[in-house]
């Protein structure tokens, strides 16, 4: 019997089907390389089940050589502790885990300078997946945010994390920023020389941002209205440098998560955060989550609870974007264990 060409092209949907499994990609590509070359000489079924079991011994082997690559990894734009994120939520959610690829377009717009895009590697026929933005807060770049992409991309959705024009831009620049980048996202799904091409469902976008990113993404969540379905501030800072909050949030819709901690003395709850959300309306879903612990920086790659700030994310995501609400109990207000212990407060509607 020999092998046909509709043999080996289902072999290889089941191993693009099998780069779900992330920390296994570099064994994939092996993989699918000894693949194509028997293709070309193995001429019967016995001989090509031959090639099939060194794979499965090569990956079996490799693996556990990965892990060991996985712990020693320099931190960088894949940084381990988003794939280790991910893997946790996966497993507690019952997601699956996507292999990542990063993309730098050519941010060509007047709003925000640069940005990367890590998005999730998926079957060409694949269901188009959702996506975030992120803005940094004051004087922070990219770089301080990059364990977001691989844990969030990893999980299926895709991030956008952008450099706003000059670090020091203040309020009103980064929510004109937040803005240009969700447009900015939604032209590169219309872009015929963008991986990410028809990839985005545009009806799933949100938008996060940290300190005065954070606060610009409230602002900026008010205008986009209907175009997103999530906002996220992390430690939000309320308004211009300096100034109070003398707001007033009731005509925001789109449904907002507010994650911040109870000793920030950048951007005090109470000032910030706590006040942006009794600003909201009720009549708009909304989580307001406050850590015991954590500095103004508890959203950055050096954050102390990055599992749980992105446990709650990716919960929220899940809820607003997709509507799956089956993550609604995640926010009934009812906290046990560690979380009991870790979170003073959380307050919400849902």
């Amino acid at each position: 019997m020999l092998v046909t060409p509709a043999l080996l092209y289902l072999i290889k949907v089941i191993i693009l089907n099998l780069q779900t499994t992330a920390k296994y990609s570099g064994y994939f590509r092996m993989f699918k390389t000894i693949i194509k070359k028997s293709s070309e000489v193995v001429q019967s079924t016995s001989k090509f089940l031959c090639v099939l079991t060194s794979c499965a011994l090569l990956l079996t082997l490799g693996s556990n050589q990965l892990d060991a690559q996985d712990a020693t990894a320099e931190p960088g734009r894949y940084r381990p502790q988003g794939r280790e994120i991910a893997s946790a939520i996966g497993r507690e959610f019952g997601e699956s885990l996507y292999e990542v690829r990063t993309y730098d377009p050519q941010a060509d717009v007047e709003e925000f300078s640069s940005a990367t895009i890590f998005y999730p590697l998926t079957l060409s026929f694949a269901p188009a997946f959702s996506a975030v933005v992120l803005v940094p807060g004051y004087t922070a770049t990219q770089e301080a945010y990059d364990w977001w992409g691989p844990t969030l991309a990893s999980l299926g959705i895709a991030v956008m994390i952008i450099d706003t024009n000059d670090p020091r831009d203040t309020f009103q620049p980064r929510v004109q920023a937040h803005i240009a980048a969700i447009n900015f996202l939604v032209a590169e799904n219309d872009n015929a020389d963008s991986p990410i091409q028809g990839k985005i469902d545009t009806n799933k976008l949100g938008i996060m941002g940290h300190s005065l990113g954070g606060g610009a993404a409230l602002a900026a969540a008010e205008q986009l209205g209907d175009r997103i379905k999530a906002v996220i501030p992390l430690m939000p800072y309320c308004c211009e440098l300096g100034e109070s909050f003398t707001g007033d949030y009731s005509g925001l819709t789109v449904p907002t998560l507010i994650i911040t901690s109870a000793v920030d003395t950048v951007a005090p709850p109470e000032q910030h955060a706590h006040a942006l959300y009794n600003a909201i309306a009720d009549s708009t879903a909304k989580a307001y989550l406050e850590f015991n612990t954590g500095t103004h920086n508890l959203p950055t790659n050096g954050g102390n609870d990055l599992p749980n700030v992105a446990r709650f994310t990716f919960a929220w995501l899940k809820l607003n974007l997709d509507g799956n609400t089956n993550f609604s109990a995640h926010f009934s207000g009812e906290l046990s264990g560690d979380l009991a212990a870790k979170i003073s407060i959380l307050d919400t509607n849902q």
